[in-house]
């Protein structure tokens, strides 16, 4: 499939984009990444009243870890959405997240969803959090026909790598693959970190720095996808703003792709992971409907 480049954008999005970006060319220090840099790992407070309404709600220990999963209510699921949390392999499970899942399975027929808290880099290492959503996987097989895996970010790196592990170990592959900004190029060589640093409302700033290594050169061969032979891999589809940081690391991974069956949506003044936690502005709202015809096309 070809590249598509949106080009329209509503007031709404575009006073939010220069509200932010406004913030960020007044800041020579990107508070989020004194943040990432900063963090201490500490245990997430989460609220579950509003998506209990239209789930049940279990929390499964799979492999020490807590999976956060979401099964509809009245229905009995042959399709799970195994979504992955972005946060710099730094953070927690966050309330948005929460939400999150709920858009996924809102958007993808209803599924069920599992959302794994895996082990971030002050409680481990890399290969760690792989293990945490392989066997996260591996409990699912046991129970769906179909999986979609939905990565975020970090998340979207930790997608990739686990599709390249299940490939190494011969596990069948999920039936597609939905990508937020995912985060390909770890060591932020691309040239949009340069050229986007400061058209980025999240992570952009004036001092020039990028996104930190969490695990301080611990590296393992599953972090860094753009090294990966793709060959097999399912549809994957990936929707990435053109103003942030990490695009490069977007085209870069669709140069790989079978793009005969992968989509890659270019969205204008929009942000990293715009879409993750909201479906009421339009652009949100547009993108959600997109990803609900990739899954219905790739089922």
């Amino acid at each position: 499939m070809p590249i598509f480049n949106i080009t329209d954008i509503s007031r709404e999005a575009s006073n939010i984009y220069y509200e932010g970006l406004k913030r960020i060319r007044a800041c020579n220090t990107n508070p989020i990444l004194l943040q990432l840099k900063g963090y201490k790992y500490t245990r997430p407070s989460l609220n579950f009243l509003e998506p209990m309404k239209n789930f049940d709600l279990e929390i499964k220990l799979i492999d020490n870890v807590k999976n956060y999963y979401f099964k509809k209510k009245d229905k009995v699921n042959d399709t799970v959405v195994l979504m992955l949390h972005g946060g710099g392999y730094v953070l927690p499970v966050s309330q948005n997240n929460i939400h999150g899942a709920t858009l996924y399975s809102k958007y993808i027929g209803d599924s069920d969803v599992l959302l794994p808290d895996y082990k971030v880099a002050s409680q481990g290492s890399h290969m760690e959090a792989l293990l945490n959503a392989y066997n996260a996987y591996l409990y699912l097989k046991t129970k769906y026909k179909n999986i979609v895996l939905a990565g975020q970010s970090a998340g979207g790196n930790l997608a990739l790598g686990l599709l390249e592990y299940l490939k190494d170990n011969n596990v069948e592959l999920p039936k597609c693959v939905i990508l937020a900004s995912p985060w390909t190029d770890y060591k932020c060589e691309g040239k949009s970190y340069r050229e986007n640093m400061t058209e980025d409302i999240l992570f952009g700033s004036l001092s020039g720095d990028i996104l930190p290594d969490p695990y301080e050169g611990n590296h393992d061969k599953y972090m860094f996808p753009l090294e990966f032979d793709m060959t097999g891999y399912p549809p994957i589809m990936i929707n990435v703003a053109k103003t942030e940081m990490l695009l490069s690391d977007s085209l870069s991974l669709y140069d790989k792709l079978d793009q005969e069956k992968s989509e890659l949506y270019l969205y204008p003044l929009m942000w990293h992971d715009f879409y993750t936690h909201d479906d009421e502005l339009k652009e949100c709202n547009d993108c959600w409907n997109r990803i609900s015809k990739f899954y219905n096309k790739n089922k």
